[in-house]
């Protein structure tokens, strides 16, 4: 019978620096945003609260401007390489009314909690990576600031 202790355990994630043109997000997709390890080091029955946070920069004009982005929140196996899709989210900003805008800036901040239950998982070790897995964009250009990951990782007993 395996035993598992451990207190909770606040692990910071990596930031990836990227740039944004409508050129390279098409053909270099996924992008990935950013990522953080988790070791369950004998941890009984973990979960793990992942935390993502941003700054998105947009700016629209011309005609019918559009911007979507398809995030994605993956789980990989530090053993075995194995990946596993948690979650994704969409976020989409349009004007409602077909028309010409002008051309005008925003800032957009973007959360994302998540929590995940890894069963029996002492001893192993995890990746989350939170990536850009589908943008659409039209007159619209856009950048990403001030991210932060951060994991906690926590007994369920």
């Amino acid at each position: 019978m395996k035993i598992c202790f451990g207190e909770p355990l606040l692990n910071c994630g990596k930031i990836y620096k990227n740039s944004f043109s409508s050129k390279l997000i098409k053909n270099n997709l996924p992008i990935n945003l950013a990522s953080v390890q988790v070791n369950t080091r004998n941890i009984k029955n973990p979960y793990v609260l992942i935390n993502y946070s941003q700054n998105l920069e947009f700016e629209f004009g011309g005609f019918n401007p559009v911007i979507s982005i398809v995030y994605r929140l993956i789980l990989r196996s530090n053993y075995t390489g194995d990946i596993k899709v948690l979650e994704c989210w969409n976020y989409r900003a349009s004007e409602v009314i077909p028309t010409t805008v002008q051309e005008f800036n925003t800032i957009e901040p973007l959360v994302v909690n998540f929590c995940d239950y890894l069963g029996d998982s002492c001893n192993n070790s995890f990746t989350y990576i939170l990536q850009i897995a589908e943008t659409v964009t039209q007159n619209t250009s856009f950048n990403i600031s001030n991210q932060e990951m951060s994991a906690i990782v926590s007994s369920g007993r």
